[in-house]
Formats: structure tokens, sequence, C-alpha cells
């Protein structure tokens, strides 16, 4: 017999309410590599002996242009490692000498160095705005006009002292430029035109 739609809900209902079994753990954990075997291995070494093993020089004498490259092996220890590179950063004049000029060489990301926010006197479209100089700009246009307003009186003109009859002067007589005085003006020559000869034409008799 088919099971009905109400059967199949109490059903569906009843497994819901069953608690979920238990997952059983996976036991089966991946097998080291052989790198990290060996590493276990020579953590538990000394120093020295490691040194030994991979014919490695000792870091604290390491000077410059020495190859570390052996410290960087998976199978050393994380400590020897770290102490090749120190040694590396000392003798190399070009990383243990900071000249100033590195911009990135520090931790921005640090709140401890993060510096506060930049001010600066350049405006987008206007260039370099201070509002200091344009108020005193503002207060200079705004003294100009004061000093040209209507209300101030400009001082009178001086006047000529009169003349009297007595000491008229005598009337100029005008000089008249003589033609020497004009430059003379160059001739102009017309061209000529050139003769041509006139065509006539011949006359022909037809016998």
């Amino acid at each position: 017999m088919a099971e009905s739609r109400l059967q199949r809900w109490a059903r569906k209902k009843a497994e819901a309410g069953k608690p979920a079994e238990p997952v059983p753990p996976q036991t089966n954990d991946p097998e080291p590599s052989p790198e990290e075997q060996e590493l276990a291995l020579n953590e538990a070494l000394p120093e020295q002996e490691v040194l030994a093993k991979y014919n490695l020089p000792d870091p604290d004498t390491l000077e410059l242009g020495a190859d570390i490259t052996g410290f960087m092996r998976k199978e050393i220890p994380e400590l020897l490692r770290r102490k090749a590179l120190r040694a590396l950063w000392k003798t190399n004049p070009v990383l243990a000498v900071l000249d100033g000029l590195n911009d990135y060489d520090e931790d921005y990301t640090d709140a401890a160095l993060a510096t506060k926010t930049v001010n600066t006197l350049y405006k987008v479209g206007q260039g370099m705005f201070d509002k200091n100089t344009r108020r005193e700009e503002q207060g200079d246009t705004q003294i100009e006009p004061r000093a040209s307003s209507p209300n101030v009186i400009p001082p009178a003109p001086k006047q000529a002292p009169p003349v009297s009859a007595d000491n008229e002067p005598a009337p100029e007589t005008p000089v008249i430029p003589s033609a020497e005085s004009y430059p003379a003006e160059p001739a102009i020559s017309e061209p000529r035109e050139e003769w041509e000869p006139r065509y006539r034409p011949r006359m022909r008799f037809e016998s």
C-alpha cells in the first residue's frame, strides 16, 4: 500500500526529531613529508651537530658575500635560518646602512608610526591658496575705493595770473614753410608701352 501524504509528513517529522548521530573523527592523518620528519629530528639536535650534518658554516662567522642558500632548506630549524639572515643583513652595507631614501621600509600599518593628517595650501583648481594672503588682498581692494570716494574734494587747479593790456605779448606771425623745407618726392616714371607691329593680312587673288 502506498504511503499517504499525511503518513509521509508524520514520518519526516519523526525523523527530524531524532538526534543526529555523531560523525566519527577521521583517524587517517596525512603522513608527514620526509622534510618534515627530518626537521623534527634536527630540532631535537644541538646547533653544532646540525651545522656539521649539512656542512654549513657558523652563522656568527659569516662575512660579506657568504652563501646562505643552505640555511633556506626546509630541514634546517628556524633558529639557524634567522641567524643566517641576520648575519647577511649585518655584513651587507646595502641592507645594514640605511640612507633614508627607502620610502617603503617602514610598517605603515602600525598606528604608532602613522602620521597625522598633512595640511597643505594647495587647492584643486586654485593652486597654492593662502587664506591670510587672500584676506590681505581683499583689505587692499577695500581701501582703494575709499580713497577715490566722491566725498573727498580734489584740490582746485591753479589759475594763471591775468594778463594786462600793457603786458600783452605781441601776436606771433605764422611761419610759412618754404618749398625747400619739404623733402623732394621721387619722380614716378610712367611705364612705356612697347611698340608691337600690327598684323596686315595679305590679299590673295585666285586665277
